[in-house]
């Protein structure tokens, strides 16, 4: 049998977990932390009893352990510390020595926010999910410039659609927010400055959907308005129209009973003119007649005389 010397093994799961966050290259959270730990089985000649302690660790555990390496590093002092962001955990610097360790990686000093940016950058922080206008309707200016800029520099992002007409993004910020001012979660928020209160997101979303329905509710108001409205205007036209085809079939039969009444009276009138010349022929007409009758027989007599005589 081989003198083979035995690494010991860990005396805490607080010294697991330290490790863990120590050597990852990204922040880890309590359950990556967790599955890492109970990955681990016992190898031959282990104290298997140990090995099952550390492989049956809940995750109140693992937030003991955090817990217990967060105080450790301060009493320590030795310039790095264990920080939250996000839900995740992870090993920096403290700030006091950000100057030493860009000096040593030869890191240009990091570009600071303008004063439009960082209030920009608050609003959205303490309103989000938000939009742009109500963003620019708080500020009082345009906002586009200053929003490019923290995209770029990925402080904030894209979360949705607002329900609002037109659908505007919505804009909230991102781990890379937490991490660049140090917060474990957006909640820190309101105790940096009581007077400034986070807005919830829960309760903003819901505000959105309360404004849908309202709105909903508006549009089928209108539909119903105008729908009795253009009834109204039906029933309008349809008594205007019986009203005028009762006018045109009272002037129609006015002008019937005019050209009947017309054509009687021309009827009459023709009957009372074939009157008019059998038997209203004037006086002096007849006279001229019986004047020429006599003459005529005058002359008849005239002629049979001389006829008579020349014979004699």
């Amino acid at each position: 049998m081989s003198d083979e010397v035995k690494i010991p093994l860990p005396r805490s799961l607080q010294e697991i977990v330290g490790a863990l966050l120590f050597a990852s290259e990204s922040p880890l959270t309590q359950q990556e932390l967790r599955n890492a730990v109970r990955a681990v089985e016992a190898e031959e000649g282990e104290n298997k009893e140990i090995m099952d302690v550390y492989k049956s660790c809940t995750s109140k555990e693992i937030s003991e352990a955090l817990r217990g390496l967060e105080k450790a590093l301060k009493v320590a002092g030795i310039g790095y510390e264990l920080v939250c962001t996000g839900g995740t955990y992870r090993m920096q610097t403290i700030p006091s020595t950000g100057r030493y360790v860009r000096a040593m990686l030869k890191l240009d000093r990091p570009s600071r926010l303008g004063r439009a940016s960082l209030e920009t950058l608050a609003i959205i922080a303490y309103r989000q999910p938000i939009t742009k206008g109500e963003i620019e309707e708080i500020r009082g200016v345009d906002v586009s410039a200053n929003i490019k800029t923290l995209v770029d520099l990925q402080l904030i992002r894209l979360v949705g659609k607002s329900e609002l007409p037109g659908h505007p993004f919505l804009y909230g910020t991102t781990p890379i927010f937490l991490e660049h001012f140090g917060l474990s979660s957006l909640q820190e928020l309101n105790k940096l400055d009581p007077t400034l209160q986070r807005s919830n997101p829960r309760l903003k979303a819901e505000s959105y959907k309360k404004v849908e329905k309202k709105t909903e509710l508006e549009k089928a108001a209108a539909e119903a308005a105008e729908a009795a409205e253009t009834k109204v205007e039906e029933q309008k036209v349809e008594g205007e129209v019986q009203v005028e085809g009762e006018e045109v079939k009272e002037d129609t039969e006015l002008e019937l009973g005019l050209e009947t009444s017309t054509t009687d009276e021309s009827n009459n009138e023709s009957e009372d003119d074939d009157d008019f010349f059998i038997d209203d022929t004037p006086d002096e007409f007849d006279e001229e007649d019986e004047e020429d009758e006599d003459e005529e027989l005058e002359d008849d007599d005239g002629a049979v005389d001389d006829d008579d005589a020349d014979g004699v």
